[in-house]
């Protein structure tokens, strides 16, 4: 099946929720402007390109469903004499039709004649936008503008909000997106396989990770999957640390919590190594629970597993192992070194969509596992995170080749002198 059947297929299972005499639309999201002339680098809503394969500026889907039939109008901006010549945009209209199987391209401009034709034409009784909101004071978007404008002036529509409906949809990845992912997984690990082979005290934490981000872009990866994590010592007890300012020492660990994103589709590891390339023994010892917790729950990861419950086993298991060493005394202290969640799912989004109270795990699902201990008086954070790929019968860890045992990274760091 090629990608253009991949995303036609999509848009038809969702043209199939939607009820009879309605359209759907999602909006590609708009550039933001930054500083002076410059903007900040564009995320395209997620959703758009799930149902399209494009990342486009100002562009809009519509599906419409009148009588039965269904009709797919991919609204976009034309690009000026200007714009093509200063910036470069490519807008070629034969390719755009052949890679998205949307035959109905339209300029932005005509927006407006679009809705009240079709409005006027039929009965038009539901509308379904699509709006991620996370908090409800965030300034309106484009599809909440657009949706705002159709209540005002067709005061009888129901408005649906379809972003959950396509949610659901994403929650099961295809093979085009299963092998976007291992794409990005290889090139992580390759990435922090160069991590290895030169890290040393007395080097910044930055200087650590540009040899990460130096495989990204030699990969073609324009930007990472999400900001690096390069903590050394006690900045790894700061759970989302980016500083990444200090000078690694003799005898710290480096906790890295990073990934590389392929076609948009993410990898998202979190590993603790010993900068110097040894663990001292109560690194080790303090490692290895850890360790422990992230196995167990790897090892139930399969269909039919509730998914939160995989936080509780890790959690467990450390505490268990945390008074087994004489750290504390009674299970319950675990909550002294453990203050963050243990996974979640993962796609074209690093925090991907679902739901993370009562899914059950099922077939070509995605998610992490990152169970971590944070001990303040050690100044040593220990955070540990594969992405993970459920099968058939159990999953398989995409990013299980980047070292994580002590065996493993001792003899790779050793070897890379």
């Amino acid at each position: 099946m090629s990608n253009t059947e991949f995303y036609a297929n999509r848009r038809k299972r969702l043209a199939d929720t939607m009820a009879d005499n309605s359209f759907y639309f999602v909006c590609s999201g708009n550039l933001i402007e930054s500083t002076d002339d410059s903007n900040y680098v564009f995320q395209p809503y997620r959703n758009f390109v799930y149902l399209t394969g494009r990342q486009d500026v100002d562009a809009t889907l519509v599906i419409a469903k009148i009588n039965g039939k269904v009709t797919e109008t991919l609204f976009m901006h034309v690009p000026t004499e200007r714009e093509l010549r200063w910036i470069g945009t490519r807008f070629d209209i034969d390719a755009i039709k052949a890679e998205t199987g949307i035959s109905n391209l339209v300029p932005n401009e005509n927006w407006d004649s679009y809705i009240s034709r079709i409005m006027f034409k039929n009965d038009i009784q539901d509308v379904y936008m699509d709006m991620a909101r996370w908090d409800m004071n965030y300034a309106a978007n484009e599809a909440q503008k657009r949706a705002n404008r159709l209540k005002e002036i067709y005061p009888y529509i129901n408005l649906h909000n379809a972003y959950h409906t396509v949610c659901k949809m994403r929650s099961v990845k295809d093979a085009a997106e299963i092998a976007a992912h291992r794409k990005a997984a290889a090139i992580t690990e390759e990435a922090v396989k160069n991590i290895l082979s030169n890290m040393k005290p007395g080097m910044t934490e930055s200087h650590i990770e540009a040899y990460y981000d130096f495989v990204l872009k030699k990969h073609g990866c324009k930007f990472p999957a999400f900001t690096t994590i390069a903590a050394t010592g006690k900045n790894a007890c700061i759970m989302h640390y980016v500083d990444n300012d200090t000078v690694a020492k003799d005898g710290d660990m480096i906790l890295f919590d990073l990934g590389a994103q392929w076609d948009l589709y993410c990898t998202d590891v979190s590993r603790t190594y010993p900068v110097n390339g040894k663990f001292t023994e109560k690194q080790k010892m303090l490692y290895n629970v850890v360790l422990k917790g992230l196995e167990a729950a790897e090892s139930l990861s399969k269909p039919g597993q509730l998914k939160i419950e995989l936080q509780q086993i890790s959690k467990k298991v450390m505490a268990e192992e945390l008074v087994k060493i004489g750290y504390i005394e009674k299970e319950e202290d675990i909550n002294k070194y453990y203050m963050h969640g243990s996974g979640h799912f993962i796609g074209l989004d690093v925090h991907d969509v679902g739901d993370y109270d009562d899914t059950v795990l099922a077939e070509d699902m995605m998610f992490t596992l990152e169970p971590g201990l944070y001990f303040d008086d050690e100044k040593l954070g220990i955070r540990i995170e594969d992405t993970i790929l459920v099968t058939k019968d159990g999953c398989e860890v995409l990013s299980g080749g980047i070292p994580k045992t002590v065996e493993e990274i001792e003899a790779f760091m050793a070897a890379a002198k």
